[in-house]
C-alpha cells in the first residue's frame, strides 16, 4: 500500500498482525540508519578532546560537494565541554578555500555497525588539529545558533533542522568565555535527494 502526502512523495505502509495499518513515523533518520546511511563526524582518536585557545575559532566543518546530487540533513550536533565557559555557534555557508590546521585521516563513518566501512560519498569533514586558533581558510560563516555550553554535553541541533545543499557547509565555532576548556563534539547527519524537502 502507498500513502501519498500531497508533496508527490509516497510512503509505504503495511498491515500489522492485528489487522491495523502500520507506518514508520520516522521516514528520515531511522530509515537512513537502517540502510547504513547515517554518518558522524567527531574528534580524531589522537585528540579525543580539543584544548581551546583564548582566541577561539572553527572546531569542525562539513562541506557538501558542489556537484553532489544529495543534500545533508543535520540530525544532531552535540558539544561537550569540560567547564561552563564556552560560547559556541553553529554556522552555515562558510567561504571555504583549502582548510588548514586540520587533522589528517578524518573519516565520516556510518553509525550502523553492519556498515563499518560505510562513508558519506558527498560530504568531507574537517577537524581542527589544535594548532593556531581553529581551522584556517574558512571565513564568513552565517551563525544560525549561538549559545553558551555548560560543563558536560549539550545538544545544539536536534531533529534534522538544518539542510546543507550541494556546495554548502556547516560547522561549529567556539570562543572560551574564560580559561581554555577542553571540548569535544559530534555532528550526525544523513543524506536526501538534492531537491527533497522535509
Amino acid at each position: 500500500m502507498q500513502i501519498n502526502d500531497g508533496t508527490g512523495r509516497g510512503y509505504s505502509a503495511k498491515v500489522s498482525e492485528n489487522g491495523r495499518v502500520s507506518v514508520d513515523a520516522d521516514d528520515g533518520c531511522l530509515a537512513a540508519a537502517k540502510r547504513g546511511e547515517v554518518y558522524v563526524l567527531t574528534t580524531h582518536s589522537d585528540h579525543p578532546s580539543l584544548a581551546t585557545t583564548g582566541t577561539g575559532g572553527v572546531l569542525a566543518l562539513i562541506t557538501n560537494s558542489e556537484g553532489s546530487r544529495k543534500s545533508l540533513v543535520i540530525d544532531s550536533i552535540l558539544v561537550g565541554c569540560s567547564a561552563a565557559a564556552l560560547s559556541v555557534s553553529v554556522e552555515t555557508n562558510y567561504t571555504v578555500a583549502t582548510p588548514g590546521q586540520v587533522e589528517s585521516g578524518i573519516e565520516i563513518p556510518s553509525t550502523n555497525t553492519a556498515y563499518p566501512t560505510g562513508s558519506s560519498a558527498t560530504a568531507t569533514g574537517y577537524v581542527w588539529d589544535e594548532s593556531n586558533h581553529g581551522i584556517t581558510n574558512v571565513t564568513n560563516g552565517v551563525a544560525i545558533l549561538r549559545t553558551f555550553c555548560a560543563a558536560g554535553p549539550t545538544e545544539l541541533v536536534p531533529s534534522g533542522r538544518i539542510i546543507v545543499a550541494p556546495g554548502g557547509s556547516v560547522g561549529i565555532s567556539q570562543i572560551p568565555v574564560s580559561g581554555t576548556p577542553e571540548v569535544s563534539f559530534a555532528i550526525r547527519f544523513y543524506e536526501i535527494d538534492e531537491h527533497t524537502y522535509i
